[in-house]
């Protein structure tokens, strides 16, 4: 039975240093909200999975949405998502930066909650921005949102089921995987983690069909020529795209935001499309 690991020295370093650079920086650029670059254009990405039960419905993943105001792109975002008929939204964490980004996020997960019910993990910024779990939760609940924080949530599809988990950032070692339910027959496990890590830390016996994540944000800036040169602690080389170890598939997501500074280069933000036929 896999167990949550303890935070480290390291991990109190990496979220105060986090936060100590990040605050000053979220809060500059707040101030000219139109300086942004290669945040605008997205790239819809979609992987297809057999499943007899669910063959027919979709869902769609966003992650890293570093929300700490909220934009015209946002209103696009709603619009693509709303396009795809989703029957499920997923995201995997990195919701804000900094406390004041809490009523633009809701603006932008109730809009989404309005297409279709809606399952959220968190990330390693969501605690870097000092904001509790139990006000992330009063929120999602009074806005009808599925916080799920090493938590699984069951829906009944047909014969058989869709099992969302969604477990903390395992880059700041909160996952907790003890929360993955057996393996059953008609079921179709989807596992949320922010951070691409969580691929080392689950283990042959764990029965979960896809995992879905982010963190990485592709690189954000990619230089041709040059190696990826930003990667955050916790991808473990994982860039983007698709990784496998042993039975278990996992999706990194490029996400939608920024970290630190608010341009993208040569690496579209990326909405992601789950398709079950």
């Amino acid at each position: 039975m896999s167990t949550r690991r303890a935070s480290s020295w390291l991990d109190f370093v990496r979220a105060s240093v986090g936060q100590a650079l990040g605050h000053p920086l979220y809060q500059l650029f707040g101030l000219v909200p139109d300086w942004e670059f290669g945040l605008s254009d997205y790239d819809v990405t979609r992987h297809t999975h057999l499943h007899g039960v669910l063959a027919g419905r979709r869902a769609v993943h966003l992650t890293d949405l570093h929300i700490d105001r909220y934009c015209a792109r946002h209103d696009r975002i709603i619009e693509i998502v709303g396009d795809l008929q989703p029957d499920w939204i997923v995201i995997t964490g990195d919701l804000i930066n900094v406390p004041e980004g809490l009523p633009h996020l809701f603006r932008f997960l109730g809009r989404l909650r309005d297409i279709a019910p809606l399952y959220v993990t968190l990330g390693n910024h969501d605690h870097y921005s000092g904001v509790s779990v139990a006000e992330y939760a009063e929120l999602a609940d009074r806005h009808k949102i599925t916080l799920l924080v090493n938590q699984s949530a069951v829906i009944p599809v047909g014969g058989g089921e869709l099992v969302i988990v969604g477990v903390d950032d395992p880059s700041l070692h909160r996952a907790d995987l003890r929360c993955l339910p057996p393996r059953a027959d008609h079921r179709f496990t989807l596992l949320l983690a922010h951070a691409p890590n969580v691929l080392d830390q689950v283990e042959p016996h764990h029965a979960i069909d896809l995992i879905v994540c982010g963190h990485s944000h592709g690189g954000q800036w990619r230089v041709p020529g040059i190696p990826t040169f930003w990667l955050p602690p916790g991808c473990n080389g994982r860039i983007a795209g698709w990784h496998r170890s042993g039975v278990h598939r996992l999706y990194v997501n490029r996400g939608l935001g920024w970290s630190f500074l608010p341009f993208r280069f040569n690496c579209r933000p990326e909405i992601a499309v789950i398709e079950w036929v």
